[in-house]
This record gives C-alpha cells, structure tokens and sequence, in this order.
C-alpha cells in the first residue's frame, strides 16, 4: 500500500507571495485529497504534500500550469521525502504561517489594477464593498508600493495600522475566500479612508468630507474647470478635465509643463475609441491589469455631430500624432467617474504625476503642499501611507510589439531569474531617467524609474530607493558598478559609498552605450557576442567626446567600437541640445564656408543677426566650449531644425516626435542614404547634399508634403543604415539600444528592413531602450565580470 504512496518537499521561487498563491496551493491539495502544510518565507513559497503518486504527480503539473494570473514561478525544486509516520502525518492540508528567512529569494510583486469581481463589488448595493474606495482582493491592488519587507505579509506593509474588523478577519483567514490574506483587505469599518481637502479661497470648514461624500464633492470641481490632487496608489496626480482648455492650460502653467504631451484616464474603452486607433494588441495592452498609459495613434475621423462623444481639448497633446490614454486602476478611480457621470461631467480627465517638471512625484500631502499650495483648488487625500513612489508605466507598439517606454506601476519593479550571481551587486544607473538594480542570489532587479538626477528632492528620492531595495531583500551589497561618466550623480554617488562604507566595496563602471547594449541582452539572456547600435543623445566616449551614434561589436564584458556617427560640435555645449539651430549649424560648417551657409538664406538661421552669426561661429572654434559629437540623437534634432519644424526644444523627445507626426502623414518617399566609409564612419553629408538645393525650389503648397516626405526618408535611411552595417557581421545577432529607438517610425522600418533576414534582431520589450534600462545593463556585465577578457576579446 505505500508504495502507492509518496510524499514532496517543493521549493517554489519568482512572483509568489500578494498573489493568492498560497490559497491556490491549498484548493489544489483538497482536489488531490493531500495532506501536509505550505508557508510563505523571503526565500519563496515552501510546501511539504504526502498522498497517492499519481495525486501528486497531477498535483506538481498543475501547480505550474494553473498558477494565480498574477504569479510567475521562476523555479520549482522537487525532493522526495520518506514518509510520515503514523504519530507526525497531518490530518490535513493546511496554510502555515510565514516566516522570516535570513536570505530573501522571492521576488515583490509590481501594483496591480483592479480586477473585475471586485469591479462588480463596488458597484454592488448589496455588498459591503459597496462605494468602499480600496476595495482589493489577491488578484489585484497595491503591492510593491506598501511593502516595507519581505516576505509580504500584513504586519510588513502600510496596512499594519489598521486592525481588521470581523468581517475582514474572516475573509482573511478562510483559504476559500478570494480575501484570504489580501494583504491591504479592509472596508469601510476597518480600513483607509478618503477625505476631501478644501484650499479654495482659503477655504475652512467644520464638515470633514469623507469615503464617497468627498469624491462627489470632487467631481463637482472638475466639473466646475479646478486643477486638483488625487492621491493614488504609488503616488499624487494633478487632476483636470480633459475636455476643459482653460483647466489644462492652468494645469500646464502650475505643472511648468507648457507643450510636453499630457496623458488622459478615461472612464472606459468606448470613449478611449473615440480618439485613438491601435491594432488589437494596444487594446489589449490598455485592458491590461497593469493599466498602463498607451501611446496610441490620435483618430483622424472623429464625428463631431455625435451628441456622446466626448470632447478632449486640444492643449491635451498639441502638434503630436499620439495620445497617451489610460483607463481606471483603482476602486477610487472608478467611483470618481461615476460620481462625473452622475453629475453629466466630463468621461475624460488630464492625470499627470504631482509634481513641478523634474521633480519626483509626491508621495503625501506635505509635499503636495509646498509645491502647489494656493495654486490648486483642492485635494482628494487618503491615509493609506505609501511606501515606495511608483509612477505610471507607459508603453507603446512598434516593431510589431508593445514596448515599454517607462516602466513603473503594474510592471516594476522587474525581477528575472537567471544567473547566479556569485557576488551581491548593485547597479547605480544613469544620470536620466534613472532607475537602479540589484544582482541576487537567484535573479536579478530593477527598480521602478526615479527620474532625472538633477535636483536635490530626486537624488534624495534616488538615496531612499538604494535603501529600500537593499532592505527589502535584506542585503548590502559589497560590490557597486556604475557609468564611466565623471559627472554624472549616479557615478559620484557610488564613489560617496565606497568613501562611507566601513568595509571594502569593489567598484565597475562600464561605457554608458556599452551598457544600452547590455540591457537588451540581459532582457533577452543573450550571453554570445552581438552587434549592437546604440543610439541616444548624450553619452560619455572612451576618447572624452559625447557618443551617441555607436556601432558596437560587444560581448558581456568588452566590446570594440567599429563604427559611428560623423561628428559635428554642439556649439555652446548644452545650450545647442535647447537651440538646434547650433546643431544644424555646426553640421554645416564641418561640409560649408560660414559666407556660403549664410548665402543658403536657410529658414532656421532667418532671425540671426551677424553678430550672432559670428559669436555662434567663433563658439564652434572653440573646442572645449564646443565638444565633438557622435549622437544620432542630435543629428534628428538638427534635421527636424532643418525642415522648420523646430525653433526651440521645450522637452526631451520633442524634435523626433515631431519628425514622427510628419512622417506618419501620407507621403511620397525622397531616396536619401548615408555614405558608409571604409573605416565605419557613418557620413550624413550625403543627405545634407540630396536636400540643401531644394529647400527654395519648393512651392508654399508642396512644402508641407516635402517635409513629410523627408521626415519620413531619413528614418529610411537610418534604417536601411542599420541593415546595411549588419550584413556585414551575419553571425552576429543584432541588438538595438538607446532612446533613438523609442521613435516608432523608425523601429517599424528597422523591423519591415529585417523581415526577411536571418540575423536575430532584439530591441527593448519590457525594459525601456531609454537610460533607465542602463542600470540592467551595468548589472549584466558584473554578472560576467569573472570571464577572462582577453577571452572575449576572440570572440568578437
């Protein structure tokens, strides 16, 4: 008879714990009619189970294929055990409580978006969920940003102040409930609670408004046209009626943001259907539980006679092909649209992060106060504490697949399973965007993005985030590796830890476009050697000029620089990343005498004076206020100069999405290529000469069209650029890194040029090809870092 039976000690490790994993572990122990106990702890999910074999067999097979929606097992370890004897074997199965661990292999779990039942709950008269804004169960709600530790339990979030009511005690301990051990579970006797603050004129009241009473009252001053403060799941937005263009221009002013694109929650898919177009996959992708924000393509046939369809304001997202649009998340959003739509208000509002341009997001009402008091009517607050900041993802689809352009709530932080790393290491990152990581035992991290690293409230947030990261996998690692950059924050910041630290820490830096390459190879676990073109804006070169149009052969651990750019200087140094005028004129001077540009009579110079012209010219001579750059970057901000449709960059991006609206235009194609020389300079003159003699033979009518075409013409050719240097390495797989690969346009004719090649082709997917994947990238060379470089060096 015991031969029929058998018992197992399992070991399962990846996104495991806030998912309902453990409650799945026990109904599917009842169903093969098991005995024995699982437990959560910081090194993953444990269970000891003892029935007939064949139970058990069916039982491990589908522990892995009908795992929670929420979950991600990275490894499951299977040991078999003698069994129990008589006196020790359980009676039943049961759900253990969780223990502490002094390693942590378990992974956190990124905030989720509501999910439907508890849709259904909030909207239910009859439950006692009913209008409660923070409504949750285990497959859905706030995770990453509550926790304090690991393993993820109650008593280790910011839930732990609120003592459950009998109700939810019931639910929370009963492994049948869809509430059992929903961390953040509570409901309107026992939990968080939503109260409206009133700053208009100065406002005071005895009558606190609270739970739905205060967001009805908020409804009604967006219905009225006020900027507001919601307080949400990893942080404030800035809240106004999207339909509204005095409230979006008053938003714009205290936000500092004046043209960069504002992105819009609507009520539902319907009215998102009104004003954008996408393939099956970006609606799919805005269903999402994650939520993201969607850059989807504007609608060019909206009907204007419709009596439903909903009005967005043309400041939402001026002079821009796209639209970011995201849909409800939270139980409190969607009780705030309802209450609008009780009161005929508005199915579309502008939601932005609460904080003044550069800033990071706020994360309490105290720094909602300094930076927007007497400048906001009002504030929906709430006294759930929010651990971690978690901005809102954004994403968009290119080259056939939704790419990540900010990976924040609902996808970070990113963990993934892989190497062994043999020493603990933490990855610094980038000077923008910035983001940082973390090398385990068992896999590897990456932090949701901070933001740019150029103010003291985001490097103090970047300082809180290196400690919180290390606290919740309860390590502090020995080994840091950061940017070769000399001035970046990042870069000083690990040196400032190596100066602090009471033990020794060993220190990498790897080349800033080494590691852009780097980061879609850990993203993809690609180990052998790639060619990889990295183009941004800035980056620090190996011989001191500022890369950004590199063609790399690397490996993990080294790589050779076999191609670039043609330079040109940035006259006046970051002043012509504002002005690219500077750029276009230095590109210029480096093919033209300064007396035959100005014969030119070029639109982009018909403002300048001589003197300018000769102060901007004397500047280009000088070389260490004017450095050489190799940046693809630049050269599509001096291109977008060229054709007028640029004077000066008001925020990052600005030159390449307006080069893609014209682009996404019905047009003929201009041929246009780069010169390709011997030696791997790529040579942009030739475009220069296709396109200079003509800019005045062109009528007023055709112009628009001729800009169009070659908007789209130099993606083309940058494209067929890319194509034509790969060939020349056909064993080589090729890797795409750098924020220049965030223009859809150009992804989508890199993708249609490569069709029908051989060559593998990998550009970020999950990780954003912009700096805040850099910090991936340093990681994955120190987790190669004991490979022999002279070995990689014959590989490439």
């Amino acid at each position: 008879m015991k031969d029929n039976f058998a018992r197992q000690y399992i070991h399962i490790t990846g996104i495991v714990q806030g998912v309902g994993f453990r409650p799945f572990v026990y109904q599917l122990a009842l169903q093969y009619a098991l005995v024995g106990w699982v437990i959560n702890d910081s090194e993953g999910v444990k269970i000891e189970a003892q029935g007939e074999t064949e139970n058990l067999k069916q039982f491990i097979i589908n522990l892995q294929q009908q795992a929670p929606p929420l979950s991600r097992i990275d490894q499951m370890t299977v040991t078999l055990l003698p069994l129990w004897l008589a006196a020790e074997k359980p009676a039943l199965f049961s759900i253990e409580k969780s223990q502490h661990c002094d390693s942590t292999t378990v992974c956190v779990s990124p905030d989720q978006g509501l999910c439907n039942a508890c849709k259904q709950d909030i909207a239910n008269p009859a439950s006692r969920y009913y209008h409660y804004p923070f409504t949750n169960c285990t497959h859905c709600g706030p995770r990453y940003s509550i926790t304090r530790a690991l393993p993820y339990d109650r008593a280790t979030t910011s839930m732990q102040g609120f003592v459950l009511c009998s109700d939810c005690q019931q639910a929370y301990v009963n492994p049948l409930d869809r509430r059992y051990h929903a961390q953040p579970i509570s409901c309107a006797v026992c939990g968080p609670w939503t109260r409206f603050i009133d700053y208009k004129d100065n406002a005071t009241s005895d009558i606190e408004l609270t739970q739905q009473a205060a967001i009805n009252q908020l409804a009604k001053r967006l219905q009225a046209g006020a900027v507001v403060a919601i307080k949400g799941l990893g942080g404030f937005h800035l809240v106004c009626d999207g339909s509204n263009t005095q409230a979006v221009a008053k938003l714009r002013h205290i936000k500092h943001r004046q043209q960069k694109p504002l992105a819009v929650m609507v009520a539902d898919i319907k009215t998102a259907q009104q004003w954008v177009i996408g393939d099956p996959i970006e609606w799919q992708a805005l269903d999402s539980q994650a939520r993201p924000i969607v850059l989807m393509h504007k609608s060019q046939s909206i009907s204007l006679n419709d009596i439903n369809a909903v009005n967005i304001a043309t400041n939402v997202a001026p002079n821009v092909p796209y639209l970011g649009v995201m849909l409800p998340y939270t139980p409190l959003h969607y009780l705030l649209f309802t209450a609008l739509a009780d009161i005929n208000a508005t199915a579309v509002l502008v939601m932005t992060s609460a904080n003044v341009s550069g800033m990071p997001i706020a994360t309490d009402i105290k720094q909602v106060e300094q930076q927007f008091l007497g400048v906001i009517d009002s504030v929906l607050d709430h006294n759930r504490p929010i651990v971690h900041a978690c901005d809102d993802s954004v994403v968009h689809y290119a080259g056939g697949k939704i790419r990540t352009l900010r990976m924040a709530r609902g996808y970070a932080p990113y963990s993934q399973f892989g190497k062994k790393s043999e020493t603990i290491t933490l990855a610094l990152g980038a000077q923008q965007k910035s983001t940082i990581a973390l090398a385990l035992p068992q896999q590897w991290v990456l932090s949701p993005y901070i933001g740019d690293l150029n103010n003291l409230d985001t490097e103090q947030r970047y300082q809180q985030t290196i400690v919180d990261l290390q606290g919740l996998y309860q390590v502090t690692a020995p080994q840091l590796v950061c940017d070769k950059h000399p001035s970046y924050y990042s870069t000083a910041y690990a040196k400032q830890l190596i100066s602090a630290s009471q033990t020794s820490l060993n220190l990498l830096q790897v080349q800033h476009h080494h590691a852009h390459i780097l980061a879609v190879m850990a993203e993809h676990n690609l180990t052998k050697p790639v060619i990889g073109f990295t183009f941004d804006g800035t980056g620090w070169g190996d011989d001191n000029s500022v890369w950004g149009g590199e063609v790399l052969l690397a490996s993990c651990q080294t790589y050779q620089r076999i191609g670039h750019l043609r330079c040109f200087r940035l006259i006046g140094g970051e002043q012509a990343i504002k002005e690219p005028a500077r750029l276009l004129l230095a590109m210029l001077l480096e093919c033209y005498e300064l007396d035959d540009i100005k014969a030119m009579q070029l639109g982009a110079f018909s403002t300048w004076s001589e003197t300018h012209f000769s102060n901007l010219y004397q500047l280009w001579q000088s070389g260490s206020r004017s450095p050489y750059t190799s940046s693809m970057g630049r050269f599509i901000d001096a291109w977008a100069c060229l054709l007028g449709l640029v004077d000066k960059v008001n925020y990052e991006g600005q030159c390449g999405l307006l080069l893609e609206q014209a682009a996404t235009q019905d047009i003929d194609h201009i041929p246009l290529s780069f010169q390709i020389t011997t030696d791997g300079i790529i040579d942009w003159q030739p475009l220069l000469a296709s396109v200079l003699p003509l800019i005045h033979g062109i009528s007023h009518d055709q112009r628009q069209t001729w800009i169009n075409s070659l908007a789209r013409s130099v993606f083309m050719a940058i494209a067929e650029m890319i194509v034509t240097i790969a060939k020349q390495h056909p064993h080589h797989a090729v890797v795409l890194g750098g924020g220049v690969f965030q223009n859809r346009v150009l992804v989508d004719h890199i993708y249609q040029q490569f069709s029908g090649q051989s060559q593998p082709l990998y550009c970020g997917e999950k990780l954003p090809s912009n700096d805040a994947s850099i910090a991936a990238g340093q990681l994955w060379y120190a987790l190669h870092h004991h490979r022999d470089t002279a070995i990689e060096l014959q590989e490439l």
